[in-house]
């Protein structure tokens, strides 16, 4: 008899596991899942030539996924450690841009475009 009382106290503490288990898996399973980050807002640049003349106008293009139809993207040039907006700008229409900038000066520049905190990846031009 003693043996038979352990192999019941056994079968019931496992029994109350599993209970405990079945209980937490179910409240896991019923919680709401968490929201996925919104993706973020991504600009590409392509530029029509990377070694231009002196003067020559240059026309940059590319794709603004997830930004507002509308939304204007400006052409930067890096000076230093620091970005320098220029003039050139364009309004985002059908998640696409198109601008020009003419090179008046000798040199390799680095540009980019940005719309707010969005910001494409540099290229280089070589105006020679």
């Amino acid at each position: 008899m003693p043996g038979r009382v352990y192999v019941n106290m056994r079968i019931a503490t496992v029994s109350v596991m599993s209970a405990a288990l079945v209980a937490t898996g179910a409240t896991a399973a019923v919680a709401a899942p968490a929201k996925a980050p919104a993706p973020k807002a991504t600009i590409t640049l392509k530029v029509s030539a990377t070694k231009v003349e002196l003067g020559d106008v240059v026309t940059f293009t590319g794709k603004a996924a997830r930004l507002k139809e509308g939304s204007k993207v400006t052409l930067q040039i890096k000076d230093g450690a620091k970005w320098v907006s220029l003039p050139a700008a364009a309004k985002v229409k059908k998640s696409a841009y198109k601008l020009t900038d003419k090179f008046e000066k000798k040199g390799v520049d680095v540009l980019r475009v940005k719309d707010g905190s969005t910001v494409s990846k540099p290229v280089s031009v070589t105006v020679r």
